[in-house]
């Protein structure tokens, strides 16, 4: 079997209708003719320095040659262009001097435009403005006939009222004429208002002193409970001095009591000391100088005499012990 050997640069094609491809046929052609061709080293023959210069010269004339040749198509097409550039500056001063000439024109059909549309607007509106005023006298003239249509019914409506009120006249010679009856009947008809509106004065008078009456029996029980309450607190704490009062009462009893007795044994004290003072001073001799309330004074008198006294003891008791030593 025969090996097929892989391309390896495919042909592409392209997609699409050829016209469109064209311009990428040329443009392919362009660059492969630009490109310079290189072959492998193995085929190509080895030349000596000079064939390479003598290639080197042929190719830079050729070159020169061809760069003569662009020079002169540059210059050819230089002058085209040039000339093609003075046409257009040509072309491009006409076609100023009738833009200017045609804006001139513009402006001014602008302008007349302008004034038209603005004349236009104020008839439109003037039109729009008569045409509202118009309706508005339409309308007028349509709701003054449908006035004039009711006002006709209610006097229609209202004749036999008309009639009512002559025959009350005729009937009832106080009443001279219908307006007679109106006034009166207007007359009743604001006392009955006023009485109305004085009754339902009154009502809503009942009404707020009732709520009064009820908002100061709330507050008034609400004001006697506090009362209650307070006086339920007095009263414990009534029952709680007076428990205390009776304490320090029998308390003060007590100490009345006993400073009773503290004070008939104070007098006795008393008594006994003044008496003990007396002896004292007749035994030893003294005046009795010292006032009957002075005690100080009077056991200042006892104390030294109870010195005295224990001090002669003591004197007698040693003396003793010495006779009874010598007796011994």
């Amino acid at each position: 079997m025969k090996k097929v050997s892989k391309d390896l640069a495919p042909i592409a094609i392209p997609h699409g209708p050829p016209v469109e491809s064209t311009s990428e046929y040329y443009k392919s052609l362009m660059e492969s003719s630009r490109m310079v061709k290189k072959y492998p080293v193995w085929d190509v023959a080895r030349p000596t320095p000079q064939v390479l210069m003598e290639q080197a010269r042929r190719d830079l004339i050729e070159a020169d040659e061809k760069l003569a040749l662009k020079r002169e198509e540059e210059k050819a097409n230089r002058d085209l262009m040039d000339n093609k550039w003075q046409e257009l500056r040509e072309k491009e001063m006409l076609l100023k001097e009738s833009f200017i000439s045609f804006n001139k024109f513009i402006r001014e059909n602008q302008e007349k435009r302008d004034r038209a549309e603005r004349k236009m607007e104020a008839d439109m509106e003037v039109l729009e403005r008569k045409t509202r005023e118009t309706e508005a006298m339409r309308q007028r003239v349509v709701e003054m006939e449908e006035v004039k249509e009711l006002m006709e019914k209610q006097v229609q409506d209202y004749t036999i009222y008309e009639y009512y009120l002559m025959s009350v006249v005729h009937n009832y010679p106080e009443f001279k004429q219908p307006l007679d009856v109106l006034n009166r009947y207007e007359a009743l008809a604001a006392a009955k208002a006023t009485l109305a509106e004085r009754q339902e004065r009154d009502l809503e008078m009942l009404e707020n002193a009732r709520q009064e009456i009820a908002s100061l029996t709330e507050e008034k029980k609400l004001f006697i409970m506090g009362l209650n309450n307070t006086l339920a607190d007095l009263r414990w704490r009534y029952d709680i001095v007076r428990n205390r009062v009776i304490k320090w009462e029998l308390a003060l009893n007590r100490l009345k009591e006993t400073a009773a007795k503290r004070h008939v044994e104070l007098c006795h004290v008393r008594s006994a000391i003044w008496s003990l003072y007396v002896k004292i001073c007749k035994q030893k001799g003294l005046p009795i100088d010292v006032k009957n309330s002075d005690f100080e004074q009077q056991l200042v008198v006892i104390m030294r005499a109870l010195l005295e006294l224990k001090r002669i003891y003591k004197i007698a008791q040693h003396r003793s012990k010495q006779k009874d030593g010598e007796s011994m």
